[in-house]
């Protein structure tokens, strides 16, 4: 659900004051997990690795509220339960994005997540769902994108326009490797500095962690 912010009385408010009208107020940090446990769990029980670390991101960024935060007309709004935009490949050689809504039971989420992707279309517009949520104003999502063939040491995104760097956070998981008996993995997270500082992004990568391994 989408709540008005009361400017007047938001512990973000200065900041929002100070960066809201920058060219460019968005930035990116690239940091690393261990997906060991989860993959090797994954693997043994015949389960999706993919659906494990989307419920992981998925319920950090719900962990934190300051993910929940948009830009909403002169002002901002806050969402209490923050989905996902998520950009799964298609025979063709593409992609089609899908929206997948957080269920805090792992269960469930599993479960529903089997149902989505197992009911792509085969054709139409690919951003179809972004086009959507960015005409309703219901941008209280992130977008998760997986690149299992690429490791990643930095990333960087485009500006959708000047002073709006997304309309929604962003998010890569790259390829897995081998760091000594270990297998860690790159997460890349752009983020709008007005609402989501650098220990909310430390806050969210140990989070990640902490939903990986159970």
């Amino acid at each position: 659900m989408k709540h008005i912010v009361d400017l007047e009385h938001w512990n973000r408010r200065d900041n929002w004051m100070f960066m809201k009208d920058f060219a460019n107020s968005w930035y990116s940090v690239t940091s690393e997990v261990d997906c060991t446990q989860a993959y090797n769990e994954a693997k043994a029980n015949g389960t999706s690795f993919f659906n494990k670390c989307l419920y992981a991101v998925m319920r950090a960024f719900n962990e934190i509220k300051e993910f929940g935060y948009r830009p909403c007309a002169e002002g901002v709004c806050w969402f209490d339960s923050v989905g996902a935009t998520v950009p799964l490949a298609v025979s063709g050689g593409t992609f089609y994005t899908v929206l997948i809504p957080y269920i805090s039971d792992y269960k469930e989420f599993y479960q529903n997540v089997e149902v989505i992707k197992h009911s792509i279309a085969k054709n139409g517009d690919p951003y179809g769902v972004n086009r959507k949520l960015i005409k309703t104003g219901e941008t209280g999502v992130v977008n998760v994108s997986v690149t299992p063939k690429l490791y990643f040491t930095s990333m960087t995104y485009t500006f959708h326009k000047s002073g709006l760097g997304s309309d929604w956070p962003l998010m890569n998981i790259g390829k897995m490797v081998k760091r000594g008996d270990k297998l860690v993995m790159p997460i890349a997270v752009y983020v709008d500095h007005c609402f989501v500082d650098g220990n909310h992004i430390a806050t969210f990568i140990e989070l990640t962690q902490k939903y990986l391994d159970i």
